[in-house]
């Protein structure tokens, strides 16, 4: 009776079971390896100053090493700092503000219930009391969701300040592992390289060459739009002279990063109820940066993603809701990621579902 091996399996079960032990994997090993797993990724990122620092100013590499990661803790913690100071000030400024917000929410639920009562009137008179429970029922969940945000804020913004040393932890283990990792590289790679099976070393070849390709260019791509997104929301909404114009230009440019979703999600809705409320210079400028916003992507995206990057819409759509059903947020970022990578492999001819 000859020995059982996992050759002997269908390749479309093979490959089932490739991805769930893949999965498995992930889930149970990132979350500690998470600091040492950014930290290979910012060594990569720093290959290049550091061979330039060897070559033109004669450095060793381990002086090399320290002297680029160190440029980059500068860089990132005074980032890290000037983010927090300022959405700290806009934090606070919101949190202050809150109150007169709720207090405008609700008079302008209760000139919504009189608005809705006249139109009852000219409903039919079976309908007018189911109706009329139904837009009370209604109106009183809005007024309880506004009184319990202020303590939903409050008690976020704590959750963030207590979330600070572990951030600042994640922080120093992983630029004190991408000092470790850069200044002996190329030995910490051939390490690596040694531990996989020389049957596999093909396919792992082929499979980096794909995913360097499209899943490293589409993260560079998406990180620069995200940047002149962002700059771009900053810019109109402090010309628009919006108050915390700096934390919705972030919002919204993190909204814009989700598939299927974008900027118009809020500028739209943004511009038609100040144009509801009579302030036609902000729905203008809203308009217009929106449009500005969408010409810019337009003309930038296909160039910095490229077309073979992408994934259907449709794709899209499932595996963003995919991944927020099954890992909340995160996933709503992570699945579509995924959904390149796969694509990418795919098209590489490193992975298939049948022959």
């Amino acid at each position: 009776m000859s020995p059982w091996s996992l050759s002997s399996l269908p390749r479309g079960l093979r490959i089932a079971l490739f991805f769930v032990l893949a999965g498995a994997a992930v889930w149970f090993l990132t979350p500690p390896l998470l600091p040492i797993l950014a930290a290979f990724v910012l060594a990569a990122a720093l290959e290049r100053p550091v061979c330039f620092l060897t070559r033109r100013l004669r450095l060793p590499r381990p002086a090399a090493a320290a002297l680029a990661a160190a440029l980059l803790a500068l860089g990132l913690c005074g980032g890290l700092l000037l983010l927090l100071w300022r959405g700290a000030l806009e934090g606070m400024s919101l949190l202050e503000r809150l109150p007169l917000l709720l207090t405008r929410l609700t008079g302008w639920s209760g000139g919504l219930r009189s608005a809705a009562e006249r139109l009852l009137v000219g409903a039919p008179v079976p309908f007018q009391e189911p109706l009329r429970q139904g837009l009370s029922s209604a109106l009183d969940a809005l007024a309880e969701w506004a009184a319990s945000l202020s303590g939903q804020a409050a008690a976020l913004a704590a959750r963030w300040v207590g979330a600070l040393p572990r951030l600042l932890l994640f922080l120093f283990t992983a630029l004190l592992a991408t000092f470790l990792i850069s200044a002996r590289r190329p030995d910490v790679l051939a390490f690596l390289w040694r531990q996989v099976p020389p049957n596999w070393r093909p396919a792992l070849l082929r499979t980096r060459a794909a995913l360097g390709g499209a899943l490293g260019g589409w993260l560079k791509a998406q990180g620069k739009l995200l940047l002149l997104t962002f700059l771009g929301l900053a810019l109109g909404l402090l010309l628009l002279q919006v108050e915390l114009a700096l934390l919705c230009a972030a919002l919204i440019a993190l909204l814009d990063l989700l598939p299927v979703f974008g900027t118009g999600t809020v500028l739209l809705p943004w511009a038609v109820c100040s144009l509801l409320r009579g302030d036609f210079f902000r729905a203008g400028g809203l308009l217009i940066l929106y449009l500005a916003l969408t010409a810019l992507r337009s003309l930038l995206e296909p160039k910095l993603v490229g077309q073979h990057a992408g994934v259907p819409p449709l794709a899209a759509l499932a595996a963003m809701y995919a991944g927020f059903t099954l890992f909340g947020a995160a996933g709503m970022i992570l699945f579509p990621l995924a959904a390149v990578a796969l694509k990418a492999l795919h098209d590489a001819g490193v992975i298939r579902l049948w022959r």
